[in-house]
């Protein structure tokens, strides 16, 4: 389907939403590294529950804002690859506490390590002010999706 009269800022939106699964890959292509079983998606489960500490698939859904079979497939991965340990939930039998392993921390931190510096040596081809008001866009873009969807 195509306007008949776009807005600039349709227009403009449209193209920054273009733009992000490049740059989603281009991310992914800073921690791939030697060892291909890393992804942008499994980097943002191991951030998850580093911050939010071992939840279930359902909670670690809902927080990524992603359906939970998604979010289960990451947590197999993960799992497969020694980053993830699935334990036993008191409060419900088949949905699992998925928490970090030792070698989850370790890969989680090298990963964040990496993209920090990337991000330090190149932060000053950026102004400030452009990032902060890239930041709020990117955050109100998410609610607006997010708000579509519900």
């Amino acid at each position: 389907m195509s306007l008949v009269d776009p807005t600039p800022e349709g227009e403009a939106l449209f193209e920054l939403l273009l733009q992000m699964p490049r740059l989603n890959r281009l991310v992914q292509s800073l921690i791939l590294g030697d060892n291909p079983n890393w992804t942008i998606s499994i980097w943002g489960l191991l951030c998850n529950i580093k911050v939010d500490g071992p939840r279930t698939v359902p909670q670690i859904a809902r927080a990524r804002g992603l359906a939970r079979q998604r979010v289960q497939k990451i947590v197999d991965e993960a799992e497969a690859a020694g980053l993830v340990n699935l334990r036993m939930n008191p409060d419900h039998k088949r949905s699992r506490i998925v928490g970090l392993t030792g070698d989850g921390k370790a890969t989680f931190e090298q990963i964040d390590r990496e993209i920090r510096q990337s991000a330090q040596k190149i932060a000053d081809n950026f102004d400030i002010r452009d990032l902060d008001t890239t930041l709020r866009v990117l955050y109100d873009l998410q609610e607006s999706l997010g708000a579509c969807r519900d």
